[in-house]
This record gives structure tokens, sequence and C-alpha cells, in this order.
């Protein structure tokens, strides 16, 4: 078993990741532009997979959400993990970018890891969680140049735009063509400006996002954040639902925040919407949420 950490790679130095893109191929293991070297792991090949059913894991959990994951995925959905665009880069921002990825890494595993944790009558074997954490690679949208202070608009177009070229413009069932996460300074402050080892949020960007597309609810805008304690749950909700059903439908004027359950909704400088407020919840929630609302 290989135990080196997860890894996120900043962008190559290239223009634009998007002129080096390959098409996807569902028999390969995925691979961005932004990463220097194409990801391997030993467990990952075609051979070792095929004999996951043969180790003693395999059987004794097979009612966990991770061994479903694991089992249930392609060799282009491995490794996981999200495309996040960086868009701060003030010199403040150079001192907390690498705490907030790592934070975000570990509160992913730490969601991630709940079952194995707190429900024991689903087997006690850490093996696929381990599988999990030692498959997670996110893909890093790094440029001062081109993303310093850029709006959802300009991540949202280029990340449509790389949707395009890899031919994933419909809704798919791999989570990280469904959204990608923006870190800008109210994000990456959240993150690393608090005392809650968990708390903290990230922007959320829906890429097929169509202004003259009708949506049910004549208020979403293909935005929202995400609680950093929600984004393995959002990950794993995304393999079914799009962006649109899991945004949770707030007053117009509030930012949607999805946190697991029926969501709520903040300012832009992230205070929670108050309680009494009265709000429509979202049309599909997930488990007990990680959030308030």
């Amino acid at each position: 078993m290989m135990n080196s950490p997860p890894s996120s790679s900043e962008s190559a130095p290239f223009n634009d990741p998007n002129d080096q893109v390959e098409e996807l191929d569902s028999d390969k293991h995925y691979h961005h532009p932004v990463w220097p070297k194409r990801w391997h792991h030993p467990d990952f090949t075609k051979e070792a997979s095929e004999n996951w059913e043969k180790e003693p894991w395999y059987r004794s959990t097979t009612d966990r959400i991770t061994h479903r994951f694991l089992t249930k995925q392609f060799p282009y959905h491995f490794p996981w993990g999200y495309i996040i665009y960086r868009t701060v880069y003030t010199p403040e921002s150079e001192e907390l970018w690498p705490i907030a990825k790592e934070k975000l890494i570990r509160v992913m595993h730490e969601w991630m890891k709940g079952e194995l944790h707190h429900e024991t009558r689903y087997g006690n074997d850490p093996r696929p969680e381990q599988l999990i954490e030692e498959s997670h690679k996110d893909v890093i949208i790094s440029d001062p140049g081109r993303w310093d202070g850029a709006s959802i608009e300009q991540v949202r177009a280029h990340f449509a735009q790389y949707l395009r070229k890899i031919k994933q413009e419909e809704h798919c069932d791999d989570s990280r063509f469904a959204v990608c996460l923006m870190i800008d300074e109210r994000s990456l402050n959240s993150l690393v400006k608090t005392d809650d080892p968990h708390g903290g949020f990230v922007g959320v960007v829906d890429g097929r996002y169509d202004t003259a597309k009708r949506y049910d609810s004549p208020l979403y805008r293909g935005f929202m954040r995400s609680l950093v304690c929600a984004l393995w749950p959002l990950y794993l909700n995304l393999q079914f639902d799009q962006m649109e059903q899991l945004c949770p439908k707030v007053p117009d004027g509030w930012i949607p925040v999805y946190d697991e359950g029926d969501g709520t909704a903040q300012d832009q400088d992230g205070n929670f919407i108050p309680k009494n407020f009265g709000r429509r919840r979202p049309v599909r929630s997930a488990q007990q949420g990680c959030g308030r609302g």
C-alpha cells in the first residue's frame, strides 16, 4: 500500500491549461495538464482493482458509502477531487494558501471517514477509506497574471471551455466535472481565520449554467457556497444530482450555502442568515447537515 499523502498541484508554467487538454479515455486514469506527470497508484491498476474482491475488506464493508464509491467508479474517475480556482494573490494570501489547502484536504478526509468511526455495524476495516484518501488529487488552477480578482463569470467561462474540450458539456456522473470550486479572499479568510477546525466555506460554480435557460428556481444563478465540512457529501451527491437540485433556495440578495442538509445562506462577508428569516428549503436534502441554518 502506498502511504504518500494526497496532493494538490499548482498550474504548470504554460499560458492556459485548456490549450493542453486531452480527451478523456474511460479506460485510463484522469489526467489534467497542470499535473507534471500522470497519476499512478499500485492499488488502482486494472489487475490490482480486479483483485479487491479477494481481499477481506471487500465483503465486510459492502454497506459503506466508501465501498460503493470505490467499486462503482470507472478508471477515469480516479484520482478523484475538485477543480479549484484560486483568485486571490495578496502577500498575505501567499502565507495563508498552503494552510487553506491542507485544511480542505484534512476536513474532506475526516468527513469521508465518518462511517468508519461512527457506524461500526458497517464493518471496521479502514481499507476503503485508505484507498479513497490515497486517490485524492485536486486540480489547482493558479496564475496571478490571469486569475487575480477573477469574477465568477470568468471562472465559469474557463471551466465551461474545459468541459467542452473534454466533451463533458452535458451532466455526467463524474463529480469532478459537475462543478468547480473558487477560493477568493473571503473564502480564504473563512478557512484560516477561524478557531473552528472544520469551519470555513468555498465558492461552488456551475459550469453548465445558462443565463438563457429557465430553471425551476428563478433565483438560481449557478453559484453557491459550500461549507468545507460539506465538500465530501457534495462530491457524493453530484454523482446523482445536478448543482441546481442541490443548491438551497434562499431569499434574493443572499448567497445560498450548501451544508449537506437543508442548506442555509450568507451575505457577501460570510454572515449567516438569521434563523428566524423565512426561506424555502432545497428540493433535495442529503443527510443531517454539518453547518448551521
